[in-house]
């Protein structure tokens, strides 16, 4: 048996600006997805969502990525797949990306042949190509090698020599609401068209806060990238990304002693993510899920994909 973690991700600044050019900043974090495979029958389980028949709606990503891992191979493969994801589904925080990358890491190693982290990045984004139209190869590049990212369109670059202030947390809150990424990213686009002279600007100052954000976090100034992320929040509520609930569990943060909360991916739903000392953010946590939400300290995850042993445990 061979077994692999991979993260999940958030982005801290820019989403729906990059999709008029603008920059983003996401990274990777402490939240994984555990796959092992070993010979067997084709058989597939998950701890969260139990045996995933064939044809089923979560089992297309991976048929799909055992197609592309047998194309690289040379090779036919029959595996068991056992997997265990605690990342919430469909929250922005990368999951399909994360069991792609950590699957597609395992088999390969399994199959004993020579392969490179961008081998896997590559397969793992044909994968999600079976679960997302058109993804835009943030997740899997997150997942794949860890770290934050800077990107825009047709630019992905590490930023290996960068990393977040160590004394601070970041907080995730499921909010528990499903939504359609494609629906949002049309209705935001729609508003972007019938103001547009005004949605320039708007757009523009995203694309500042992203080159801001760079500075703060060079500096280690952790009330700026505080205040950077609710300016990207209203941004991002003046565009139509958030909703009342988002908004809410905004300013539950805030009044927690949060240093900064905004939404992470499409909005009006999914996860709202906060930024907090550590020595604030075990309190906020320990008040949220008192309050009946669905919430996680998580850290920045510098390392990415990797093989663990299969009795090896792991905060998962």
């Amino acid at each position: 048996m061979r077994c692999s973690i991979a993260p999940a991700k958030i982005i801290l600044f820019g989403e729906h600006f990059v999709v008029k050019g603008k920059p983003g900043l996401g990274v990777a974090i402490s939240r994984y997805a555990k796959v092992c495979v070993k010979e067997g029958s084709n058989k597939i389980y998950s701890t969260q969502l139990g045996v995933l028949e064939k044809g089923s709606k979560y089992r297309a990503l991976f048929d799909e990525a055992i197609e592309h891992i047998e194309e690289f191979a040379g090779k036919s493969v029959c595996l068991d797949i056992y997997v265990d994801s605690p990342i919430p589904i469909a929250s922005g925080l990368g999951s399909s990306a994360a069991v792609a990358v950590a699957l597609v890491h395992a088999t390969l190693g399994l199959l004993n042949v020579e392969f490179t982290k961008e081998d896997v990045r590559k397969i793992a984004h044909e994968a999600e190509k079976a679960v997302h139209y058109r993804p835009s190869g943030v997740d899997t590049t997150l997942a794949t090698y860890g770290g934050l990212l800077y990107y825009r369109r047709g630019e992905f670059r590490l930023l290996d020599d960068l990393q977040l202030p160590t004394d601070l947390s970041l907080i995730i809150v499921n909010t528990g609401i499903k939504r359609s990424t494609g629906v949002i990213v049309r209705d935001v686009l729609g508003r972007y068209e019938r103001i547009k002279r005004v949605a320039k600007h708007i757009y523009e100052a995203g694309r500042e806060i992203v080159r801001t954000a760079l500075k703060a976090i060079k500096r280690g100034d952790k009330k700026l990238l505080g205040e950077l992320m609710l300016v990207n929040q209203g941004l991002l509520w003046s565009m139509g990304a958030s909703s009342k609930q988002c908004d809410e569990l905004i300013y539950k943060l805030l009044d927690l002693g949060a240093l900064g909360a905004k939404i992470t991916g499409a909005g009006r739903g999914g996860a709202v993510i906060g930024l907090a000392s550590k020595g604030m953010a075990k309190f906020i946590i320990n008040e949220l899920i008192k309050s009946g939400y669905e919430a996680f300290i998580a850290e920045p995850e510098y390392n990415g994909v990797r093989h663990i042993n299969h009795d090896q445990l792991l905060p998962l």
